[in-house]
């Protein structure tokens, strides 16, 4: 009698434990990383009535733009807040104009790198509760600067006159977007990742921006600001 009270007991204190949810062991949280892809085409014609100098040398087709981020955690106890940098690439190849209008034989390329400082507010308590919730909506905010140049045929920075073919604009953009916890799918194979490599958590994410890229209104600074809403994904590494 007094083995079997002993047993229930055990398995009174063993079945709580067994209940937790997985992520209640992670290790410490202190940032992420996260690497996305997305579309890119500069509002720089949006000051010119019709096609304007961008579309007359790139056309209308959309880059890919490549970004990379790192933030650190400042609070993540409801919900997380981060504060971080990123940076990116993306280019366009196209052909020059001559000085009559016409196209010129000789290619010409305009590349970019935004570079930015973000703060993101993520939702993620629930998902890290429940696994059967893993879904994470997140708001960022962000102080940005692209800086680009353009290239002639031979590679070299492109010249008008005495104005060199590059340069920086600044300005900032809001996103919101969802993140899908990956860990849900396999929480002990997310924990064995944790103890191994120091990752709690991993996402994958779609985002919605608005950029705002054009020195704060200035009229001699070329329109960097996406042509519209963009919309990327990418993946998402806390830890």
């Amino acid at each position: 009698m007094i083995r079997k009270l002993l047993l229930l007991a055990a398995l009174a204190v063993a079945l709580p434990a067994a209940a937790q949810e997985p992520s209640q062991f992670a290790s410490p949280r202190w940032g992420s990383f996260e690497f996305s892809l997305g579309g890119y085409r500069p509002n720089i014609d949006s000051e010119f009535g019709g096609t304007g100098p961008y579309s007359t040398a790139f056309g209308g087709k959309r880059a890919l733009v490549f970004r990379a981020d790192f933030t650190y955690t400042l609070f993540a106890n409801y919900g997380s807040i981060d504060v971080g940098i990123g940076a990116g690439y993306t280019q366009r190849t196209g052909r020059g104009q001559k000085l009559d209008g016409t196209t010129s034989e000789d290619e010409t390329s305009l590349k970019v790198v935004p570079t930015r400082l973000t703060l993101t507010y993520r939702y993620d308590v629930l998902a890290n509760r429940y696994r059967w919730f893993p879904l994470t909506p997140y708001a960022r905010i962000s102080l940005d600067r692209y800086n680009w140049w353009v290239t002639n045929g031979l590679g070299n920075t492109a010249k008008a006159g005495n104005r060199s073919g590059r340069g920086a604009t600044n300005g900032y953009s809001f996103s919101g977007g969802v993140a899908f916890l990956l860990d849900a799918i396999d929480p002990l194979l997310a924990r064995e990742m944790d103890r191994d490599t120091g990752i709690n958590h991993t996402y994958l994410f779609v985002d919605f921006t608005k950029s705002y890229v054009k020195d704060f209104g200035s009229s001699s600074s070329w329109n960097l600001s996406n042509d519209r809403v963009t919309i990327s994904g990418g993946l998402l590494f806390v830890f």
